[in-house]
């Protein structure tokens, strides 16, 4: 991400531009704490960096090597669950995925937002912009349905092809690709309240004739004022990349030729769901496509899966999870977890084969939910 020119300039300039001396910032998701570290040049007098995984310790490191360790802390934690002294000026993140409707990026934000930011704050990015496109793919195309059309002479692959193709893909898009001009799908605007969840309506028109494959989808920010960049097929390549929704077949258009398009992006626990409707009008009379499709028909999840989910299923733990509980009920602040371990390798020979495979389980249980 650092590499990435396109969005580290981007970012830059706008953190030089709108911190200004005796600001208190807040950066999430910090990573090595780059960003910190140029809030700390352009002025700030505190920052309150926040990142969940161990790179924080090199950000720490990062800020004592350039004279900020007392200007800048750390908190090693989910923003959602952090209490930070005051308020502050400005906040700068950038947790997107491929796209900024990634996992609870926006619920972060949202929650940043209410309590961190100082009325009259400013948030970096300010508000994203989704785009989509019909795209002529055919590489990307190929690679996902030419394997289970020469993997096994003569046997019936369609199915496994359908789920390829009910997947949502990262890519990379060209701009010599778009078959439409892009339309927005949805604005996100961190200023306000973003919904989660985005859904349009949107209709096309080919701009050339070809052979479309699917839709594209990506992002436009404006980090602070004119600043700002894109993500998309027409912009030098970035981290980001673009999303690619395939079609369930390839599609001759003609020029001109009307395409409508249902987009839904749907939070569900921590992923996004995405479905997409295609309708395109026949060219010349000819018969008109109609594809309905989505991720969730793509993840192939069984009925036991399902099951499991439903409101009113009642669970009864299995021996991996009498287990897991007796682990985390024995992390009680009186033993070590050498002693833990010891005792449910003991208990649960079934389930741990050693005394350093129970150890193992302990400490990522220990990482992630002890003090």
């Amino acid at each position: 991400m650092i590499s990435d020119s396109v969005r580290f300039d981007a970012y830059a300039k706008a953190i030089s531009r709108c911190v200004r001396p005796g600001h208190v910032v807040a950066e999430i998701g910090c990573g090595p704490g780059v960003f910190a570290l140029m809030a700390c040049r352009a002025g700030a007098k505190r920052v309150y960096a926040i990142e969940t995984e161990d790179i924080i310790d090199v950000a720490r490191q990062i800020a004592a090597a350039n004279g900020f360790a007392d200007r800048i802390q750390f908190f090693q934690s989910d923003s959602r669950k952090t209490k930070l002294p005051e308020r502050v000026d400005v906040i700068v993140s950038d947790i997107r995925g491929a796209l900024p409707l990634f996992e609870g990026a926006l619920a972060s934000l949202q929650d940043a937002k209410k309590r961190f930011l100082a009325p009259g704050g400013v948030m970096i990015p300010r508000r994203d912009v989704v785009k989509a496109a019909i795209m002529e793919c055919q590489e990307i195309y190929s690679e996902l349905v030419a394997p289970w059309s020469t993997c096994v002479a003569g046997a019936e692959l369609s199915i496994p092809r359908r789920l390829e193709l009910n997947t949502a893909h990262g890519g990379r898009i060209k701009f010599e690709q778009l078959m439409s001009e892009p339309q927005a799908l949805c604005t996100l605007d961190y200023m306000g309240n973003p919904e989660p969840n985005a859904s349009a309506q949107l209709a096309f028109r080919a701009s050339r004739n070809g052979t479309a494959h699917g839709i594209g989808v990506w992002f436009e920010t404006e980090l602070y004022e004119d600043i700002g960049f894109s993500a998309g097929p027409e912009s030098p390549l970035t981290v980001y990349g673009q999303l690619f929704l395939p079609w369930l077949e390839p599609v001759v258009i003609e020029e001109g030729q009307e395409i409508l398009v249902t987009l839904h992006a749907s939070l569900v626990g921590k992923d996004y769901i995405w479905r997409w409707e295609t309708e395109i009008a026949g060219a010349d009379g000819g018969e008109k496509v109609h594809f309905r499709q989505s991720t969730f028909e793509g993840a192939n999840v069984s009925r036991h899966t399902l099951r499991r989910h439903a409101v009113d299923h009642i669970p009864v733990l299995t021996v991996e999870g009498e287990a897991e509980r007796f682990l985390l009920g024995a992390m009680d602040g009186r033993a070590a977890l050498e002693e833990i371990a010891k005792k449910a390798a003991e208990r649960f020979p079934e389930v741990y084969s050693s005394h350093e495979d129970a150890f193992q389980h302990a400490t990522e249980l220990a990482r992630k939910f002890s003090r």
